[in-house]
């Protein structure tokens, strides 16, 4: 298959990066047992910066409502306190999104992050997870990457990355594949150059930024 032999050119290319590229030990920020604060993550991960905008809301759920951790205490939280209130957002599509997969979680005896992960497991639930509105397979796979399984969220980190390295880009399912494939090339897990690849790229993105910063200071 195409996608392998693109692999190997993208696990060379890592390789001949050598000191540039760190290969990071993945550790999620949280052992997610709190089902409120690992929808907050993947309802508000999409097209927004996560350290400054996500991360913190996250943690606001964690430390301000730690006894509402299953589906159904969530959901009496929302009711009670509002979640634009909970999680500080009042644009109404991330809010419906996530009310959307609440419901869900409901209706499919999802209590648990557990329940939720083993849920997961088949397939062809993963398959109806997408057919919410808004969910996408970057979502799913971001949520399963949460969940600890071993796998490559495609973001626009992984494909500027993979542009840079002069593979050839199919789409999601094909450049997953290929970056995926290249993980098992250097005998690394997924998930671990999934979070390095972000990483090397968040970086060059800030000294990017920082330069644009400066040359505006200076004219």
């Amino acid at each position: 298959m195409n996608f392998a032999r693109e692999a190997r050119k993208l696990a060379d290319f890592i390789s001949d990066l050598e000191d540039d590229f760190i290969l990071y030990s993945y550790e999620n920020d949280y052992n997610y047992t709190h089902i409120g604060a690992l929808l907050t993550n993947i309802i508000l991960q999409a097209g927004l910066n996560y350290n400054t905008v996500v991360k913190p809301r996250v943690e606001k759920v964690l430390l301000q409502y730690p006894n509402h951790n299953t589906t159904s205490k969530f959901q009496e939280l929302i009711n009670s306190d509002g979640l634009e209130n909970i999680i500080n957002w009042k644009h109404h599509t991330k809010l419906n999104r996530m009310y959307d997969f609440v419901d869900f979680l409901m209706g499919n005896n999802i209590n648990t992050c557990f329940d939720l992960k083993e849920y997961l497991l088949s397939y062809e639930n993963q398959k109806e997870v997408l057919n919410l509105e808004g969910i996408g397979p970057k979502t799913v796979d971001y949520l399963l990457k949460l969940l600890n399984f071993d796998v490559v969220a495609v973001d626009r980190h992984i494909y500027n990355f993979v542009e840079m390295a002069e593979v050839e880009i199919k789409g999601y399912d094909y450049t997953k594949k290929t970056v995926e494939y290249a993980a098992d090339f250097l005998d690394i897990p997924r998930k671990v150059l999934d979070y390095s690849i972000w990483s090397y790229m968040s970086n060059k993105d800030f000294t990017k930024s920082n330069k644009e910063s400066q040359l505006m200071l200076e004219f």
